[in-house]
Formats: C-alpha cells, structure tokens, sequence
C-alpha cells in the first residue's frame, strides 16, 4: 500500500439540490486547481459529472462563451484558458488496450489541468474504496508492486483529485472531493461559497 495515502485527507462532502448548483460547486473547486492537476471523476451515466466539469472550467477562466461539451466521440477536448484544460471522457472505450493508444500521459503530466469522465477505466485504485482492491491484490506481493509498473494502475496516477458523483433523486447530488498528493490548498467548504 502507498504510504502517502496511509493518512488521506477526509473526503470533502457536498449536497447540491440542482444542476446549476453542481455547476457552481464546480466552479468553486475550478478556482482552487493548479497546472499539472489530474481531475479523475466518477458516477454513473447522467449523475451530473458533464455539469460538473463544465462548471470547473468557469472557475478555471474558459468564457462563458465557449461551450463545455462531453467529448463522448471525440474523446479528448482541449480548452484555452488561465491555463490548458484537457477533458477527457472515456465512456466509449473498451479496453485499457484503447485507453493506451490515446497517448494520454502527454495531457496527464504535462503543463494543463486534466479532467477525466469514467475515470474507472483507467484502473487507478481508489483511496475510498471498501474492498481495498490494491490493499488485498498486493498483500503477499508488496515490494515487487513498489517497483515496477502496477498492473492496477497503468499510468501511474499518484497525486489526484478523486470526485464521486451519486444522484439522490432527479437533481439532488451528492458530490465527495478527496484531494490525494495535491499541495495544501484552501479547498471550498461550501457548494455555494
């Protein structure tokens, strides 16, 4: 197990009762990113994660007038503003064999801040999972995992901030931020802050 997410920051918990305060909300965490940050987002189909990024790229300076869309198809968007923003969405993508050949570690360590819809199929292991996947796959195998490529996490994604998005109802959301290897920053404490 990685010992920098031995003590992980509690998650950060919000309630948004609207797809405009989702967007809010991301707005406020936009405002809070750095060059180099890795977004990776998770939720189910129609949770709201679209809405939520394109809320982020307000607070990260993109104009109002340029569109935020989901790049279902075109698979990766590139946005101009305070600083690159490369938003990624991985839904259609079958294999980790497909995720490779997009050449994803320019826009994962380079220069931008990168957002990741379906972020679950890039097999990164999360900090909040119960079943503990890494934890129990590595039990027996600790110090060959720590130095070679994990097989669980193809790109090597460290520090990230990790969102889970879980409808409650038509547009109440639950939303948790857990920042992990991110430098200390004065995160939101409220949707509407």
């Amino acid at each position: 197990m990685n010992p920098n997410e031995d003590a992980l920051p509690p998650a950060m918990k919000f309630e948004c009762q609207s797809p405009q305060e989702t967007f809010e909300l991301g707005v406020q965490f936009g405002k809070h990113l750095a060059p180099g940050d890795i977004v990776l987002l998770y939720g189910d189909l129609g949770a709201g994660k679209t809405t939520l990024v394109q809320g982020i790229c307000r607070g990260l300076g993109l104009s109002p007038e340029l569109p935020v869309r989901s790049p279902t198809f075109t698979l990766i968007n590139e946005h101009e503003a305070n600083h690159p923003i490369y938003h990624i969405d991985l839904y259609r993508l079958e294999s980790m064999a497909d995720i490779e050949n997009l050449g994803l570690e320019e826009y994962l360590f380079g220069d931008g801040i990168t957002l990741i819809e379906w972020a679950e199929k890039l097999e990164v292991p999360r900090s909040g999972d119960s079943s503990d996947r890494l934890s129990a796959k590595n039990s027996s195998n600790d110090e060959t995992e720590q130095s070679s490529p994990s097989a669980s996490n193809p790109f090597q994604i460290k520090a990230r901030l990790e969102i889970e998005i879980s409808p409650v109802s038509d547009d109440i959301r639950h939303i948790n931020f857990r920042p992990i290897g991110l430098s200390t920053r004065d995160w939101p404490n409220s949707a509407l802050q």
